[in-house]
């Protein structure tokens, strides 16, 4: 496969990625709209999983496939991309397009202490440059702990009044088949490219693969923010980024063990602790413009970073 034609596929397995997570998104926020989930559930749940299923599929097919190396970088880099390129542009919109701020929130300031934690977890797990098996269902039992707890915290939501009947099966079920067809796709080109310029994949991972996959939450925060939708765009990419080390981590880690290099352990995971925690304090405070261009300089840096290697 030519250079060319490696970026021609990469671009295909982009848009399936991202149209597949839209229609997948859209049914299943609908559906837990008709049963009545608050909108700050849904972000962090069906939409926060439907945004990380990329993730997930691309970094099983990627592993399956002996490269380790492109689904770790994979992970890390989303989580990167969301803070620091998703949520920076969210400011944005709301700063420049509905005249407000991202105003603080008590289920995403205590959802925040959830993404802290996974984050720290995968710096000490990976202190010994392995994420193992064992580590893997610990990661994968503390997603299931924490949707039980989010289970808990809404179980007094009145109902909604979003008429029923707006779910489409067909384009959920669709919008699956897409992500899926895109996640081979996208694994395939990427890996192409990387051995047509002679970049380590693990670069490619962090970069090109980690934004592609991040399309989703930047798609879907988005479209929120446009909407007003405040509770939907921070939740989705809080969510997201729990979902990526919780679940997706931790079903790769149960499936192979997932060695880290020590570029991803000395730069890439303490840039993503301090973005993480640059996020944790600025969404306790009304989240402007200036902590926007913040966030968006540590996605800058990141990308920095990657030319070092």
């Amino acid at each position: 496969m030519s250079l060319l034609v490696a970026i021609i596929f990469l671009v295909v397995g982009f848009v399936l990625l991202t149209k597949g997570a839209d229609f997948f998104i859209e049914n299943s926020a609908n559906f837990a709209e008709e049963k009545g989930i608050s909108p700050h559930v849904v972000g962090v749940t069906i939409v926060a999983f439907g945004t990380s299923v990329p993730e997930l599929l691309v970094s099983l097919i990627s592993s399956y496939q002996g490269y380790n190396d492109l689904a770790l970088g994979n992970i890390v880099g989303s989580n990167i991309s969301n803070i620091g390129l998703v949520l920076a542009v969210s400011t944005f919109i709301f700063y420049y397009l509905l005249n407000s701020n991202v105003e603080p929130e008590n289920d995403a300031n205590n959802d925040s202490y959830v993404m802290l934690l996974a984050v720290l977890l995968l710096f000490i797990f990976a202190g010994d440059k392995l994420i193992s098996e064992t580590e893997g269902y610990l990661f994968f039992s503390l997603y299931l702990i924490y949707i039980f707890w989010l289970y808990l915290r809404s179980g007094n939501t009145e109902s909604s009044d979003i008429d029923e009947g707006k779910t489409s099966f067909t384009f959920l079920i669709g919008g699956l088949i897409a992500l899926l067809i895109g996640a081979h796709i996208t694994v395939d080109s990427a890996v192409e490219i990387a051995k047509a310029l002679g970049v380590p994949e693990i670069v490619v991972g962090l970069s090109v693969v980690a934004v592609g996959t991040s399309l989703p939450e930047l798609a879907g925060t988005v479209s929120a923010a446009k909407m007003g939708h405040k509770e939907i765009a921070v939740g989705n990419v809080i969510g997201s980024n729990i979902a990526n080390i919780f679940l997706v981590m931790g079903v790769l880690a149960t499936v192979s063990p997932i060695e880290i290099e020590n570029f991803v352990i000395e730069r890439t995971l303490p840039l993503l602790i301090m973005l993480t925690v640059a996020t944790f304090f600025m969404i306790r405070i009304p989240l402007t413009r200036l902590g926007g261009i913040i966030l968006f300089s540590y996605f800058i840096l990141f990308i920095y970073q990657l030319t070092l290697i």
